[in-house]
């Protein structure tokens, strides 16, 4: 009886030993990479870091595979950023992961970093070079950025395959039975299919934001912000994109979507847009409770009104009431440049020293398609 007990006792002993340290010494490094693993499978991602962390102790320098391993415990967890800092890693070791490098680029797109979207974009596409969705991808997010050297050189790839050039028309017409007979589902699938190929037909956007605001889709986002990078020197897209945004109460970045608007308008002399423009500019500024914003764009919409008969000395003294408008110095920059150019440098320097000035307020840097992107008029 007492062998019995005290054989009882060193066998719970032993199982009690294994509880409190289940990573054994004589585990080989892809032993315990495969345990990991199976812990991330079985859903108990957190109990992979353990094996992971001796794995490490036996191999300082890991390879790919732990990366890979610790992204995947990491985004189990919800603990995005952390994985995406092991997928790069893994990436670096083992360059022939393309669907990692959708996974990140697919992160920092969605984390609205487009320049590091578009380098993951551009690494998938050393391996698959075809991959037509991912080829317009590129054509996008490198125009987000200010690319525009590597936008032409996208867009002229995608229109140079005319495989389905005879069936443009057809296609349109599909289009447009399918959104006049409210068959969302099929226009938004005919629209995506074929985008990558007719890149620069309006229609096919027209047809997808259709489509998706039929379906309540969360992906309308995305249809406005393909239109207005397609479509960057128009004002209609970002005006349509500006007040989606007012929709969902997301005012600062209306606002931002109302001012490229505003910019293009001038910078492109846009005929007709001026009143909708300020109103919706106005508008925002309301919404967020700026009240001397308000009150400035109300004394620009007069002066643009009396546009043909107003007075340089007229338009100083109300920029000076409203020194720190940024439409007011936008409009000044846009004034004296064919008058004196002077002036002009100057209010774009006036205009610069505000936005750094205002940089972190109104997220100057970050919201909206081409944060990145330095504009000029």
């Amino acid at each position: 009886m007492r062998v019995f007990a005290t054989t009882l006792f060193l066998f719970s002993f032993a199982i009690l030993a294994e509880t409190v340290n289940p990573v054994k010494v004589f585990f080989t490094y892809d032993h315990l990479l495969n345990i990991a693993e199976e812990k991330i499978i079985t859903e108990t991602p957190s109990k992979a870091f353990a094996f992971l962390a001796k794995a490490k102790e036996l191999h300082p320098e890991p390879d790919y595979r732990y990366y890979n391993l610790l992204g995947e415990a990491h985004s189990k967890l919800g603990q995005e950023y952390e994985a995406m800092e092991a997928f790069e890693m893994s990436v670096s070791l083992n360059k022939n992961q393309f669907p990692l490098f959708l996974k990140i680029a697919d992160y920092y797109e969605k984390e609205r970093k487009p320049d590091k979207a578009l380098l993951y974009t551009e690494k998938y596409l050393e391996l698959v070079p075809t991959d037509k969705n991912r080829l317009y991808k590129a054509t996008i997010l490198s125009r987000r950025i200010g690319k525009e050297d590597f936008y032409l050189k996208y867009i002229k790839l995608l229109e140079s395959d005319t495989s389905f050039l005879s069936e443009q028309d057809a296609l349109q017409t599909s289009l447009s039975r399918n959104i006049k007979n409210k068959k969302w589902k099929e226009a938004e699938d005919l629209a995506v299919r074929y985008l990558p190929y007719f890149p620069r037909i309006e229609g096919m956007y027209e047809s997808l934001i259709l489509a998706r605001r039929g379906r309540q889709s969360p992906l309308i986002e995305e249809a406005y912000v393909y239109a207005c990078v397609i479509f960057k020197e128009e004002t209609r897209y970002f005006v349509r994109y500006g007040v989606y945004l007012q929709e969902k109460a997301r005012y600062q970045e209306a606002l931002s979507s109302f001012r490229r608007a505003f910019f293009n308008a001038l910078k492109y002399e846009a005929k007709g847009d001026w009143g909708e423009i300020l109103f919706l500019l106005r508008q925002s500024y309301a919404n967020l409770g700026w009240e001397k914003e308000t009150l400035a764009i109300d004394l620009l919409v007069k002066d643009l009104k009396n546009k043909a008969q107003l007075q340089d000395e007229v338009l100083e003294n109300h920029i000076q009431t409203h020194r720190k408008n940024r439409e007011y110095l936008l409009f000044a920059s846009y004034w004296f440049k064919t008058k004196d150019r002077n002036k002009s440098e100057l209010y774009k320097k006036l205009l610069n020293e505000r936005d750094r000035e205002n940089e972190v307020k109104e997220f100057l840097f970050v919201i909206g398609p081409f944060a990145l992107e330095n504009l000029e008029l």
